[in-house]
């Protein structure tokens, strides 16, 4: 009987010392990724930075399986988007490898947590791919790929999902910024879904392209449950619908959620809310300037 609570008071005292080894071996993960993720946004040559790449996959993967992970922050980690969903129940990793000629291949995983088991899915960036991109329903396997800045939670009586702000660096030429939606259904993440009303028909993800020396604001106004971005216009007439001379005129729309879908406002007045409009340096490196 004394060996039997001799092996318990073992077995509860590794269990214990291993919990709290949790943190300190996800915090020797977060100074290697560290380290891998600066590599992969400054070396010289496209082969290494990619090199960097997949063993930043290979450590995130591992470290992301813990349970303690998922309230890790792993806020040293400056070149990698970290959002958390506004009910707590998935986290977003986003970021990006520069290629020689100038464009940008995103990366991504989604960490989500049910019933103290973790799921990871992987985001694999076939944007350069997607014909017709604003009226495509996407998966994880086929995603439309860039920064996620911002997680919005929406519910309805049709159910619930989640709309994303996203940072897309495009090309030398232009910037783009997209509104898209986000379900989990069964094994798999669905992108998109026909609930922008006032826009082109089956809309299923609004993108805003524009001159990328200018900046544009994207920004989701809690208060009056509405996104709110810059009007884009062309600089001059003939230049219409090539979407890399289009600048913002000043003037601002929306799209305000009500009875679940997104609602587009033309020219709103933002003078009570002139704080989302503020076009601030990221704090990180993740975007390049």
């Amino acid at each position: 009987m004394n060996n039997f609570f001799l092996i318990l008071f073992i077995f509860f005292t590794s269990t214990m010392f291993a919990q709290r080894g949790n943190t300190t071996l996800i915090a020797e993960y977060e100074d290697t990724l560290k380290i891998i993720s600066k590599k992969i946004m400054t070396d010289e040559l496209e082969k290494n930075r990619r090199i960097a790449n997949d063993a930043f996959i290979t450590h995130l993967d591992e470290v992301l399986k813990f349970e303690k992970s998922f309230e890790y922050p792993f806020d040293s980690l400056k070149t990698v988007s970290v959002i958390t969903s506004p009910d707590n129940e998935f986290r977003i990793f986003t970021w990006m490898l520069r290629r020689r000629n100038g464009t940008y291949e995103y990366f991504g995983r989604v960490q989500l947590k049910k019933k103290n088991r973790i799921k990871i899915f992987n985001l694999n960036d076939s944007s350069k791919n997607i014909r017709n991109p604003e009226i495509k329903e996407l998966d994880n396997n086929n995603w439309f790929g860039g920064i996620i800045y911002d997680i919005i939670y929406n519910k309805s009586s049709r159910g619930k999902y989640y709309t994303l702000l996203i940072w897309d660096g495009n090309d030398h030429y232009s910037t783009k910024k997209i509104i898209d939606i986000m379900q989990f259904n069964a094994n798999k993440i669905v992108f998109g879904k026909s609930i922008f009303k006032g826009k082109e028909t089956n809309t299923k993800r609004i993108i805003l392209e524009y001159d990328g020396k200018s900046s544009i604001s994207l920004q989701y106004d809690a208060d009056n449950k509405r996104i709110v971005f810059d009007h884009l216009v062309a600089t001059n007439t003939q230049l219409e619908g090539l979407y890399e001379y289009y600048i913002p005129d000043g003037t601002f729309d929306s799209f305000k959620f009500e009875k679940g879908s997104w609602f587009f406002q033309k020219d709103v007045d933002i003078r009570n809310n002139q704080k989302i409009i503020e076009y601030k340096k990221p704090k990180t490196d993740l975007i390049p300037q």
